[in-house]
């Protein structure tokens, strides 16, 4: 019996010294699967904060207004242009890639739109202070004639890039049972055809404006020259 009592002793103190070796093993394990958690945690955190602040940043880009053409569409004397031929042309020189479904332009300057005929048969026109919006750049809402013709590269990816052009046409709006995307007003009065001309020597200023973050990323101002061609 004293035999057993000391074989008993035996193995409760060996896997008593055992237990107390395995504890601190598995006590070191779980703060560090915990510090392994933390860490990941504030990982994430930083992540994610570093991309609110990219994102909420503004973009910076340098735009050059290359040319503006056009004239106002005859009607009887004067400039014999029509509204496929003001065009103004843009170039992207430098800074962010610009998301084209984020940007909107908006020109101003003394021009002429077409009104819808009142009386079937009557043609009419608006002549003043021309109010010119492009909600985005996007093809979409836009009359497929013109503005993804002229735009073709530029609109391959979603983004105006560095070195790339964009053409502006005075028929740019959509047409049919399209909802169009370039708003046009004239002293006020929106009942236009959302087409546009400008007046040969007048000034039209353009603004390119980042709609995500209402910032207005250039503002040019130019003469309008008269269309070639």
């Amino acid at each position: 019996m004293k035999a057993w009592g000391k074989i008993q002793a035996k193995h409760f103190f060996s896997f008593r010294l055992t237990s107390e070796a395995v504890t601190p093993i598995i006590g070191s394990l779980l703060m560090l699967l915990i510090l392994v958690v933390l860490a990941s945690i504030i990982a994430i955190s930083f992540s994610n904060i570093a991309e609110e602040g990219k994102s909420s940043q503004p973009l910076m880009a340098k735009i050059s207004l290359e040319s503006c053409e056009g004239g106002l569409p005859k009607t009887g004397k004067g400039q014999d242009a029509t509204f496929e031929n003001n065009t103004i042309m843009l170039i992207h020189k430098g800074g962010s890639s610009l998301p084209l479904d984020n940007i909107s332009i908006k020109i101003s300057g003394y021009g002429k739109s077409y009104r819808p005929a009142l009386e079937p048969g009557i043609k009419g026109y608006l002549t003043g202070n021309i109010s010119l919006l492009y909600l985005d750049l996007i093809p979409h809402g836009k009359n497929p004639a013109y503005y993804p013709v002229n735009n073709k590269a530029t609109l391959e990816d979603g983004l105006w890039n560095v070195g790339e052009k964009l053409v502006l046409c005075g028929q740019d709006s959509a047409v049919g049972a399209t909802k169009s995307s370039v708003k046009v007003s004239v002293d006020g009065d929106y009942n236009t055809s959302d087409n546009y001309g400008f007046k040969v020597g007048s000034e039209v200023t353009l603004k390119v404006i980042d709609t995500k973050r209402s910032n207005v990323i250039a503002e040019q101002r130019v003469i309008v020259k008269h269309a070639e061609g």
